[in-house]
């Protein structure tokens, strides 16, 4: 059974997410390691003796980063053929050997599991977050292997939403929410890839809010533990008890940086092991 989300597929058809203007802006992006030097848990743990799997890779920048540095076996899926087929043209321009896949992550049947699975910005956009975050757990992950996600936080996203939502309801047109969003993001980025940003993070058509500690509850009823989270920088902690008090904070800090006009679009990472 799939819970993949139709109004989805076709919001990104029209526009995948994080898309340049041309092959060039693409190559340039890889080369820069900019997605994958965002996840420095990731940079501590990745090998060239490892398969990795990349669950909704988008136009495929962070598994074409990982092997241009790691030479990793990486096995890359979107349901978007349009994002698929970009991503791969702009890896096989630099000669770098990535599988990508059109496939629905509940439908994906690998021949075999994989030592980590990486899924950023994409299961909260499923019509079932939870189960999307099982299988993966479950299907893709090895015993000993590792589960990184990253999703909208429940707290720390709310403030961004109802920012627009109150822009939109005063009458703002799209043109004016667009340059709302240029302004708290204060990015130097082309104008078809800022447009790809504002869509995904203020038009986007289905997404759903998690916290650390519902989806810690998921993987370790799933048989992973958890191990490192963007919630407390990565750095080590005593209890995961310690961790869900600290993410209560995230709606103050939203509702602080959106008042000094700072993006803060209330997302989360964290990384699991599985037993």
């Amino acid at each position: 059974m799939s819970f993949a989300n139709d109004d989805v597929l076709k919001f990104y058809k029209e526009l995948p997410f994080n898309i340049s203007g041309d092959i060039f802006e693409h190559q340039k992006n890889i080369k820069s390691s900019v997605s994958l030097n965002n996840h420095p848990v990731l940079t501590e743990i990745l090998t060239k003796r490892m398969k990795v799997l990349e669950v909704g890779c988008g136009v495929g920048w962070l598994s074409a980063q990982i092997v241009d540095r790691y030479k990793s076996s990486v096995t890359s899926i979107d349901f978007n053929k349009v994002a698929v087929d970009t991503a791969q043209q702009a890896a096989n321009s630099l000669g770098l050997k990535v599988n990508y896949q059109v496939a629905d992550l509940f439908i994906f049947e690998p021949k075999e599991k994989f030592d980590i699975c990486i899924s950023l910005g994409v299961l909260h956009h499923t019509n079932n977050c939870i189960a999307a975050v099982q299988r993966c757990v479950a299907d893709f992950v090895k015993p000993g292997g590792y589960f990184y996600v990253g999703l909208y936080h429940l707290y720390g996203r709310r403030p961004f939403l109802q920012h627009f939502q109150k822009l939109a309801e005063a009458g703002a047109s799209e043109n004016e929410l667009l340059k709302e969003y240029a302004r708290l993001s204060n990015t130097n980025i082309d104008e078809t890839h800022l447009y790809s940003w504002f869509r995904d993070q203020v038009l986007h058509p289905h997404e759903t809010q998690h916290t650390l500690k519902e989806i810690t509850e998921v993987c370790t009823n799933s048989g992973a533990k958890l191990v490192s989270t963007s919630i407390n920088q990565f750095k080590e902690f005593k209890s995961e008890s310690e961790l869900f008090d600290r993410e209560l904070a995230y709606e103050a800090v939203s509702h602080q940086r959106i008042s000094e006009g700072k993006y803060f679009p209330g997302f989360f990472t964290a990384l699991y092991h599985k037993n």
